[in-house]
């Protein structure tokens, strides 16, 4: 497993926790389920490469197909579902400018992540590494975000993933278990599969009757 981690070892520091956040970032303001199907991937690169830390990388990769597995579900849920003719929306509020709700997210997303920049000194968490305690924060604050925005499926289910994937990037630093490991992992699939479930139940509620009324 290391040849396949070498080559992003450049993503284990800085760099990954600033992509770590610009994706995550991108994910609660672009309203669109493809950004987010795409993106769980590469938070799933990123983050297993984090784990390489203090895991061994058997255990790490895991993570990855975790990830990999969320996404092939939502994207064939979201295909079923007839998504593909139109973006998720996250905010139904009836305002008369599309832009004004990417607007509103992009602010929170960015007021957001002055707070944790300044907090940033104020929120250790020992055994963590400071980079991972930021990136570990993000995800949990862009998760209450999405979560407060969103009323649909979709939001909700990134939301719990990203608590988390926060859960699961702190705590293997403090303990190895496999138990803790592979319980983290199921619960991130079991929310996945859900979330799949529910958007494609919601996906043909809401497509034209095709049929005629029964």
């Amino acid at each position: 497993m290391n040849h396949l981690v070498t080559p992003l070892a450049f993503l284990n520091g800085l760099a990954g926790v600033i992509l770590l956040a610009l994706l995550t970032g991108l994910m609660a303001i672009i309203a669109d389920w493809r950004v987010i199907v795409v993106g769980i991937i590469g938070q799933s690169i990123i983050l297993t490469v984090f784990a390489t830390r203090f895991l061994p990388p058997e255990w790490a990769f895991l993570r990855l197909m975790i990830g990999t597995l969320i996404a092939i579900m939502w994207f064939l849920s979201a295909r079923m579902g007839g998504w593909g003719q139109r973006p998720v929306r996250w905010l139904r509020w009836r305002w008369p400018s599309p832009s004004a709700r990417g607007i509103l997210r992009l602010v929170m997303v960015g007021f957001i992540a002055g707070l944790l920049i300044f907090l940033r000194i104020r929120l250790p968490l020992y055994g963590l590494d400071p980079d991972l305690v930021f990136a570990g924060t993000w995800l949990v604050a862009m998760g209450v975000l999405v979560l407060a925005l969103g009323n649909e499926p979709l939001t909700s289910g990134i939301g719990l993933i990203w608590w988390l994937e926060a859960l699961h990037l702190y705590y293997p630093a403090l303990e190895r278990d496999a138990m803790i490991e592979g319980t983290i992992g199921t619960a991130k699939l079991l929310v996945g599969l859900v979330c799949a479930y529910l958007m494609t139940v919601e996906g043909l509620r809401l497509q034209p009757d095709r049929g005629g009324n029964r």
